[in-house]
């Protein structure tokens, strides 16, 4: 068992689909009133939304249900240039995403993928960026969080 885990692990590896670390805050708000937060933040800060996509609705659109759960895609065109630059694969990850939703306790949860994981999929060698879009991350969801 342990060797077919290995094997796994490996092929992962080698085809550049390792798992990227997610990242989750706890909001003191609805998934409404968070995202709507996060966005507003977002664009204060200068970058682009690209689209807002509320899981949820759309779900109900095709007569389904799902707890709320809304997706912000969104990103600033000049760090994720120069992580292009360095790897044009890595485009597949970008532009970034937020999630907020309610999770099976009720709570609204902010996730996103940790952008320093990118570093072990792709050839980027200068990780400066990365390293500044994780603390605008990590610094963006905690505002919209409180």
């Amino acid at each position: 068992m342990m060797r077919s885990i290995t094997t796994l692990v490996f092929a992962l590896s080698i085809s550049g689909l390792a798992q990227a670390e997610l990242l989750t805050k706890e909001s003191a708000h609805s998934v409404q009133e968070t995202m709507d937060k996060f966005e507003s933040i977002v664009k204060e800060k200068g970058m682009t939304v690209f689209a807002r996509v509320d899981h949820a609705k759309n779900a109900e659109s095709v007569e389904m249900e799902m707890p709320d759960s809304q997706l912000l895609i969104f990103g600033n065109p000049k760090g994720g240039t120069v992580l292009m630059q360095q790897d044009m694969r890595v485009g597949v990850e970008l532009p970034l995403k937020v999630l907020v939703y309610s999770n099976a306790d009720g709570k609204t949860v902010i996730a996103w993928e940790n952008p320093l994981s990118l570093k072990e999929s792709y050839k980027l060698e200068n990780t400066a960026v990365l390293e500044k879009v994780a603390g605008g991350l990590d610094k963006l969801t905690g505002a919209a969080s409180k």
